[in-house]
């Protein structure tokens, strides 16, 4: 694929102020199609959670200075489902302000997933297709998805469905990125993904905790790339089922997945 250096996504401005820049129409089975959708999704939980806990914080910082014993004041918040808390006044500043990192680790874990997802709704159809009964579609899909590193999941799915997979052509599909987590150059896509999942297994089995206990930490500004990694990484598996199975794949625009 021939790729504009100074524009390798090919994104173009968006619809409503012109002022930024958004991804363009590509072409979705119906899977790649619900993986934007999740993403979509993942993406506004982030963004409208963060400017709550912002307009949160700068309320409370007006009142919490009006309350009887400031900070130490306790306060109860209601939900209309009947559920409350109760706590210190200035436990809602800390929240507010520390908060938003449990909220980023949790969406690096739900896109992490979200592409497991997509995999896996691809190998349900496909599986179906080859013949395989009902119900060991999804031991045999887990059997693909579990274990070992992600060049040796790759093999095994491409071995599994009759794929054309090549790891140089995946290598070549992302020529031109770099591949740069943590301040660390990854080779290939598959090598990051392995160290992804290294994140994700700490976060999730791990209490997030890294090192000499400390936590991990994700910055908001990783996301914008996560999702261009997974944009290129979709569109590369979604291209070997289509040859594979014939499977539609119109153009969509992801905003509107």
């Amino acid at each position: 694929m021939n790729r504009d250096p100074e524009n390798p996504f090919g994104m173009i401005p968006d619809p409503i102020s012109g002022e930024t820049f958004v991804f363009p129409a590509t072409k979705c089975t119906r899977e790649r199609k619900l993986f934007f959708k999740r993403a979509k999704e993942i993406h506004a939980l982030l963004l409208i959670t963060k400017h709550a806990y912002d307009e949160t914080n700068k309320i409370y910082q007006q009142r919490i200075q009006k309350f009887p014993k400031r900070e130490h004041t306790p306060i109860k918040i209601e939900l209309n489902t009947g559920h409350s808390l109760m706590f210190p006044a200035g436990y809602i500043l800390g929240l507010t302000n520390d908060g938003i990192n449990i909220l980023t680790r949790q969406t690096f874990v739900m896109l992490y997933g979200s592409f497991e997802t997509f995999l896996y709704q691809l190998f349900e159809r496909s599986f179906a297709l080859l013949g395989g009964a009902e119900d060991e579609i999804i031991d045999r899909s887990i059997e693909v998805l579990m274990g070992g590193k992600w060049d040796s999941k790759f093999n095994r799915m491409s071995n599994v469905f009759g794929l054309d997979f090549k790891a140089g052509d995946l290598n070549q599909y992302f020529s031109g990125f770099e591949l740069n987590f943590e301040g660390k150059i990854y080779k290939n896509p598959l090598l990051l993904m392995d160290e992804l999942a290294k994140v994700r297994h700490r976060i999730v089995h791990a209490s997030s905790i890294l090192d000499k206990n400390q936590l991990i930490s994700v910055g908001m500004d990783v996301f914008h790339g996560f999702y261009g990694f997974y944009f290129l990484l979709t569109d590369f598996v979604d291209s070997l089922f289509e040859k594979r199975f014939d499977y539609p794949r119109p153009e969509i625009n992801p905003a509107e997945a």
